[in-house]
């Protein structure tokens, strides 16, 4: 039987239809950026998140839903108050504070305040606390966790973005999805041009930009994205 020829089934029908998706979508990034982010990677029931710059366990978070969906991973933030909030509101994770670059060894970074998104290793004003800092590159960082598979970065350093990929080895990381902030909505930015020159030599395309933020994936698996990130 044709449901749409029985007026009751197909009132039933269109009442399910309305309110099913009633629900909004709920986020905890600045831009909901982490709606995609759970979009893309939603046929991974677990995996395994870098997130660098990862300043607030909930607040701005690109990688808390996907904790939440038993995902784990490694917040690092150059904020030692930053990184005490991650113990206490993701134990299961590894926490670590120290910076992230293309070198390892001693630098510093400028403190606007103790818990803030704008501390970075890059100067911005006079009235910032100069503090020293052990720095390392992701990949130094990756093999002292003896962690071999990654399936998620996200970066959000505060200009320093670069500097972190130019510390990945991809010979043997191969994240599926890279997320990398750009502060500047302009779409001829030198620095952000020169992010996404520098992935595509390592076999990355960019599919999305969501505020400030670039979404990077396999070339090999672009084809895919459309099917990927159906709702």
């Amino acid at each position: 039987m044709n449901f749409k020829h029985n007026r009751f089934f197909y009132w039933l029908y269109k009442l399910q239809k309305i309110y099913k998706n009633k629900k909004p979508n709920f986020h905890y990034a600045e831009f909901a950026e982490d709606i995609m982010v759970n979009r893309i990677l939603k046929k991974f029931k677990k995996g395994f998140y870098v997130d660098i710059g990862a300043y607030h366990p909930f607040k701005g978070s690109l990688t808390y839903n996907l904790y939440n969906r038993n995902w784990h991973g490694m917040n690092l933030d150059i904020s030692k108050s930053s990184i005490d909030l991650f113990d206490i509101a993701r134990p299961n994770d590894i926490n670590i504070n120290c910076a992230v670059s293309k070198f390892n060894g001693e630098t510093y970074y400028y403190e606007n305040s103790p818990i803030n998104q704008q501390n970075s290793l890059i100067p911005q004003t006079d009235n910032q606390k100069k503090i020293k800092i052990k720095s390392y590159k992701l990949s130094e960082i990756l093999k002292m966790q003896n962690i071999s598979i990654v399936d998620y970065i996200n970066i959000d350093t505060e200009g320093n973005e670069l500097e972190v990929l130019m510390g990945i080895d991809f010979s043997k990381i191969n994240p599926f999805l890279f997320t990398i902030e750009e502060n500047s909505f302009d779409l001829t930015n030198e620095k952000k041009k020169k992010k996404i020159i520098f992935l595509k030599e390592n076999n990355y395309e960019l599919i999305n930009i969501i505020g400030v933020t670039m979404f990077f994936v396999k070339k090999d698996y672009v084809p895919e994205i459309n099917d990927l990130i159906k709702i």
